[in-house]
């Protein structure tokens, strides 16, 4: 029991050195979105690099059994890491644990079993607190199966379990803390993410634009920049009311989604404009994309109220992204272009 007293002494120290690099960390990963089993590979081994350390740093407040067999908090960081990043971020972590901590020793081996064990149940796919459980119980059974042949006495097995609890309780606290964090990026980049949606068509608003626009600025890339515009929009509000208009402006969209590649990006300017970032610096490559817009909205049929047929065309003017001028002379250009479309006769691609 005296271990487990002064173990308290290092629980305060354990903890808060476990939280706070944890969420620490956490956040400086979510920068650009929330860290998980999905993020960016260079993120995920990142994280794991650090719980790796955070897992050796745990391993020098040692209860021990016997000259090879011990328990520390070493476990904590570990168990974080697979819920919240997943398999491969614990992997990073581990190794680095390996070779801080002695590479082929007794407690490394036990280590690994306890992740295997974890990593089965796949915790990053259902992160609840029935999954915690088994992952703690796995944590604990095999602690109490290495350290049974050493509890040959009362003052031990009590001494023992105790450090279990205090183990579960830091493990606990850690990963209740990380999971509100969690929630919260989670819900502020949902929110900035619905912020920057066109409700109507789900292509980015005006301000998702910006943003991307912004990114290329920043980036110098090659991109290209289309305007696109629906042909009497103005009529078919008028004609057949705006709800069959908005129907018109949803489908538009669809259409463009589908003839574009996964880093273009699609947007809508405001009424019937939509705004084109497409990923190619090159005229013709741009000319094309766009062309594969216009001849597929040309070719779908639309249907009034009464289920009767209707043409829809679109008018288009591209230009090259020019990084040395600002986003809102980009645009410019784009819309002189579309202009030259609508004044030769709709219908039709311009490029300048």
């Amino acid at each position: 029991m005296e271990q487990v007293i002064k173990s308290l002494d290092a629980l305060y120290i354990n903890i808060c050195v476990t939280y706070a690099s944890l969420v620490f960390f956490y956040f400086f990963l979510s920068s650009d979105g929330p860290l998980g089993p999905n993020s960016p590979l260079y993120k995920r081994v990142l994280f794991g690099v650090l719980c790796g350390a955070v897992a050796a740093f745990l391993d020098r407040d040692l209860f021990r059994l016997s000259g090879t067999v011990y328990y520390s908090f070493e476990m904590i960081p570990l168990v974080i890491c697979v819920f919240y990043v997943g398999w491969f971020s614990v992997l990073c972590g581990f190794m680095l644990k390996f070779f801080l901590t002695g590479m082929f020793t007794i407690d490394n081996l036990f280590v690994a079993v306890m992740i295997a064990g974890i990593c089965y149940f796949r915790p990053w796919r259902d992160n609840n607190i029935r999954t915690f459980a088994i992952a703690t119980s796995i944590v604990l059974v095999i602690r109490l199966i290495v350290s049974a042949p050493y509890l040959n006495s009362w003052a031990i097995i009590w001494s023992s379990l105790g450090y279990q609890l205090v183990t579960l309780f830091c493990m606990f606290i850690c990963y209740h803390g990380l999971g509100g964090k969690f929630r919260y990026v989670r819900a502020f980049f949902r929110e900035k993410e619905n912020s920057s949606m066109d409700f109507l068509t789900k292509t980015f608003n005006r301000m998702g634009l910006e943003e991307h626009l912004k990114a290329v600025q920043k980036n110098h890339s090659g991109f290209g920049l289309a305007m696109l515009d629906i042909d009497f929009f103005k009529k078919v509000n008028d004609t057949y009311g705006h709800a069959i208009g908005d129907d018109v402006l949803v489908r538009v969209a669809n259409v463009a989604r589908m003839m574009l590649r996964k880093d273009d990006v699609l947007a809508r300017f405001g009424g019937e404009e939509f705004v084109i970032l497409i990923a190619s610096g090159n005229t013709y490559e741009c000319v094309k994309c766009c062309e594969r817009i216009r001849r597929a909205v040309e070719s779908t049929v639309f249907t009034n109220a009464d289920g009767e047929p209707f043409k829809i065309t679109v008018s288009l003017g591209v230009a090259n992204y020019q990084p040395d001028k600002s986003w809102q002379e980009n645009i410019i250009v784009a819309d002189s272009a579309l202009y030259q479309s609508k004044t030769n006769g709709r219908n039709r691609t311009t490029s300048v």
